[in-house]
């Protein structure tokens, strides 16, 4: 089943300064099934963090659609967009915590308009913290963990709302080597045991290589190859 359609996506950005306009996305067209796990490398400047920005609609495409689980984002007004977000979780490089809320407020912070009682909120973030296996943390606040710490309560954030689409932008290029495999572990098993489907926006291929099951590669704004991951490597 089809769960993420992106089709004929583009996005120019005007440079007032130089006078120039920049065409970050050109064209985009992808598909992605319920549960696959696509890696999305190129370049700095490629055009890649504005393709997965575009896919949630933090920046609005100038042309083309994208649907999720078969509803048209970009048709939406903002109220309707703000329900269908929900099925869109995202994480990034830089964590993005509130440093003045705890662990497990953190992770409840999604669900404070969700119409849950604060109980079951409570309930749901302490079972997330458990699943990314920081039970012990949730009175922590942000400074006091490491990054790979800081990354799975991001990880356990995006999952409040029950995303069907996790989208990474570059989720493991501010951590070291071996934390940055035991969260592509972590986002495989979401995505073998959840049936997330998740998209990654690499310059790691290492990462594309142990996780993903599909590859596609950004040219000038634009998809030059997409195929398996063994094809394309």
């Amino acid at each position: 089943m089809e769960i993420l359609t992106i089709d004929g996506l583009c996005k120019n950005f005007f440079l007032h300064n130089a006078q120039k306009e920049i065409r970050s996305c050109q064209n985009i067209r992808l598909t992605l099934e319920e549960g696959e796990f696509i890696g999305i490398v190129g370049l700095s400047g490629a055009g890649k963090s504005t393709l997965i920005r575009c896919i949630n609609l933090l920046e609005r495409p100038d042309e083309g659609t994208v649907r999720v689980d078969g509803v048209e984002l970009t048709a939406l007004g903002a109220c309707a967009l703000n329900r269908e977000r929900r099925k869109i979780g995202m994480i990034f490089q830089q964590f993005n915590l509130f440093a003045t809320r705890t662990v497990l407020d953190n992770v409840a912070y999604p669900l404070r308009f969700s119409g849950m009682s604060r109980r079951d909120i409570r309930e749901k973030a302490e079972s997330l913290l458990r699943y990314v296996e920081l039970e012990d943390k949730r009175d922590a606040y942000p400074s006091q963990l490491s990054g790979g710490q800081k990354q799975r309560v991001a990880i356990a954030r995006a999952l409040a709302c029950d995303p069907k689409v996790l989208l990474c932008d570059e989720a493991t290029s501010a951590l070291d080597p071996q934390t940055t495999a035991s969260i592509l572990q972590l986002i495989q098993r979401l995505n073998r045991e959840m049936g997330i489907t998740v998209v990654m926006i690499t310059h790691q291929m290492q990462v594309v290589k142990e996780a993903c099951h599909r590859v596609a590669v950004m040219e000038n704004g634009r998809v030059v190859e997409e195929g398996d991951v063994f094809s394309i490597f």
